[in-house]
């Protein structure tokens, strides 16, 4: 377990590498899903040297226009991605999910913030219709265009990316698989530049709404928290990336408020991790 633990964390070196590599080339980071139903992973895979599947990518239509049977995306989404995956998880490497055969999983899920990242009634922000009237304080949500010098409370003191603890049984209690991604059949896309408002992406996304390792610590959690929440394999918490491009290990049993504050990008919340 150490050597996979150690592997999982230089995975997330890298592709924290990768985020700063593609903000280097466009003077920010990419969107966490825009209307198109692209997601922050499949617009940096030619910076973690996935270039060659980048370039099979769609990106000319909305949602799951991009997923005609046989299409360019359905086959690059059967790709697994070394990098993306924790070598601790049980997770398979592909499973026949919404009509894609053989997608290929990930472990990894960008930060989005304290608020909820999931439409699911159980989860959702008071008094919202929908996840797009929520103002997320993190790096990654719907067609965002976060920069590093929007991270006020500082790149050491903010998430960046972190695990997720998918549960192997995930199709049986409301949890939907976690994926890299562009378009999707069980995502829909987001209102934002004339897209059609859904916002379900917790595939890629996570929130420091749930706790750590949400199932383990909870047993009762839902799936729909336990999708949404950061998390892992390994004992005890799980790696995450900061925006500086270092990975910690925190704890499972983190302070929630220090938690959700590490989070946010602009806070200003005063922590000690």
């Amino acid at each position: 377990e150490a050597a996979r633990r150690s592997q999982c964390k230089n995975n997330l070196k890298q592709v924290a590498l990768g985020l700063h590599n593609y903000h280097d080339l466009h003077g920010v980071l990419p969107f966490g899903w825009d209307q198109r139903g692209a997601s922050w992973s499949a617009m940096i895979l030619p910076t973690i040297d996935q270039a060659n599947i980048y370039n099979t990518l769609i990106f000319q239509e909305s949602g799951n226009g991009n997923w005609d049977s046989g299409s360019a995306n359905t086959k690059a989404a059967a790709t697994h991605i070394p990098v993306l995956f924790c070598p601790s998880s049980p997770i398979k490497k592909h499973y026949d999910f919404n009509n894609i055969p053989g997608r290929a999983t990930a472990s990894y899920l960008g930060n989005s913030g304290s608020e909820s990242s999931s439409d699911d009634a159980s989860t959702k922000v008071s008094g919202t219709k929908s996840l797009e009237e929520v103002i997320q304080n993190g790096l990654f949500f719907a067609c965002s265009s976060v920069t590093l010098r929007d991270i006020k409370d500082g790149t050491s003191n903010t998430f960046m990316l972190g695990e997720t603890q998918t549960d192997p049984e995930f199709g049986k209690d409301g949890q939907s698989m976690d994926h890299w991604v562009i378009g999707s059949p069980q995502t829909d896309p987001c209102g934002c530049n004339n897209g059609t408002g859904g916002t379900e992406f917790t595939e890629f996304v996570g929130s420091t709404y749930a706790k750590m390792n949400a199932r383990r610590t909870d047993p009762a959690a839902s799936g729909h928290v336990m999708e949404l929440s950061f998390g892992s394999w390994h004992v005890g918490g799980g790696h995450m990336a900061y925006a500086d491009g270092s990975v910690h290990f925190i704890s499972e049993n983190i302070d929630k408020t220090v938690y959700q504050g590490l989070s946010t990008r602009f806070g200003r919340e005063v922590v000690t991790p």
